[in-house]
């Protein structure tokens, strides 16, 4: 049964749901509403299906690379995770609709997305890791669509992309030998890894130079600046190590992730 809510990977998940509150906080929406619920909702849902597409499209990856994953192990049919990802698909874009209009179209946009990255982007060269982080981004934006203002979500989108296309590339760089065997171009294979982790390297350092804009901006205050200083800490170290990069990262997004939610909260 633990498979089973494995396969959607609950953590980023919960993640990406609270972006969903952290833009809702910051774009003006300081007590939860009901609408913020249901996209929080919406967004858990469409994230946990969109990780069982990843899985089923890349089993043969997984055996290789994460051969303990529910799917690639077997634990998890290929014919219950299309149903299971069809449900959560609906019930994701149900609640989005239940929102408004515009918060429907995201929706809409981001399963496409998941589902057009699972399918065929994520063996794409470069594409793939920015449509994934495009997504991490788009989940602030989401809060602020759902308060009716995304300007200062935007921003705090921007710098979870930037962070998360650093990720990505790192993670790509740990992955290089299932990737090798299954065709997929990743920037690592196509450039060497070397170059690849310079490029992931300069994501992350134009995200740890911007994550001083929100306090610039006035947008948080000094309660966000002096959390988010951990998290630039944990981004800079990962330049200086020739291992567990991405595990470092996601380490650091959350510790990022709590600073906005301070700042938002702790007015000073």
């Amino acid at each position: 049964m633990l498979d089973y809510l494995r396969i959607i990977r609950p953590l980023n998940c919960l993640m990406a749901a609270a972006a969903v509150y952290i833009g809702s906080l910051v774009s003006g929406s300081l007590l939860p509403t009901q609408n913020m619920l249901y996209g929080m909702l919406s967004v858990f849902f469409i994230c946990g299906a969109g990780m069982i597409a990843n899985d089923y499209f890349d089993i043969s990856i997984d055996r290789i690379n994460k051969p303990k994953r529910p799917l690639a192990s077997g634990s998890v049919s290929k014919h219950f995770a299309i149903l299971y990802a069809a449900l959560l698909f609906f019930v994701g874009n149900f609640l989005a609709f239940a929102v408004g209009e515009a918060a429907s179209y995201v929706a809409l946009a981001a399963s496409l997305m998941l589902i057009a990255y699972a399918a065929r982007l994520k063996k794409t060269l470069v594409i793939g890791h920015f449509i994934v982080s495009l997504l991490v981004g788009l989940a602030f934006v989401y809060g602020g669509i759902i308060s009716g203002s995304y300007l200062a979500a935007a921003i705090l989108g921007l710098l979870a992309l930037l962070s998360n296309m650093g990720r990505e590339i790192f993670k790509s760089i740990e992955d290089v030998d299932g990737d090798r065997r299954n065709g997929v171009k990743s920037l690592p294979l196509k450039i060497g890894e070397k170059p690849a982790k310079i490029v992931a390297s300069s994501f992350i350092f134009f995200a740890v130079v911007l994550s001083l804009l929100p306090f610039i901006s006035g947008i948080l205050g000094m309660s966000y600046l002096l959390t988010v200083f951990i998290a630039d800490v944990m981004f800079i170290a990962t330049l200086f190590r020739n291992g567990g990069q991405a595990k470092l990262c996601k380490a650091a997004m959350l510790v990022a992730m709590a600073a906005f939610l301070i700042g938002a909260l702790v007015k000073f």
